[in-house]
């Protein structure tokens, strides 16, 4: 591992995240307040990216199914949401019995804490240990 610079700070506005790629990993740089966290960008449920979610202090929300994660830490928060499609019980049959099988094929899926990453400031220049 090493720091490897992934942005300027001016770059990344308090209350928001930034996909980064680094070092052959996928990094979601936060900033809370000013002071910077980096974690990793995939979500340990199903993968999606984390910096398309949403944060609020610093709980960053998964986009796909709602878990979240504390991006001072990694640790998971709450598991995944499942969500309802609106309107659903008006598609066809077929598609209503797809939707109840991805569900329960999902419902298994363990969500783990979010590997986080050290982070330097440098000048401008924000780095990222990898």
């Amino acid at each position: 591992m090493s720091f490897v610079e992934v942005a300027t700070t001016s770059g990344i506005p308090p209350g928001t995240m930034k996909h980064v790629e680094a070092g052959g990993k996928e990094v979601c740089i936060v900033n809370v307040n000013g002071k910077f966290y980096a974690i990793g960008d995939r979500c340990p449920h199903m993968n999606a990216s984390l910096s398309m979610g949403t944060l609020k202090g610093t709980i960053v929300t998964c986009p796909l199914h709602l878990s979240q994660f504390d991006v001072t830490t990694g640790k998971k928060i709450s598991g995944p949401v499942e969500a309802k499609m609106e309107g659903a019980e008006n598609l066809p049959p077929e598609f209503q019995k797809m939707m109840a099988r991805i569900a329960e094929i999902m419902a298994p899926v363990k969500t783990y804490d979010a590997q986080v990453f050290p982070v330097r400031i440098d000048g401008t220049g924000l780095f990222v240990n990898v």
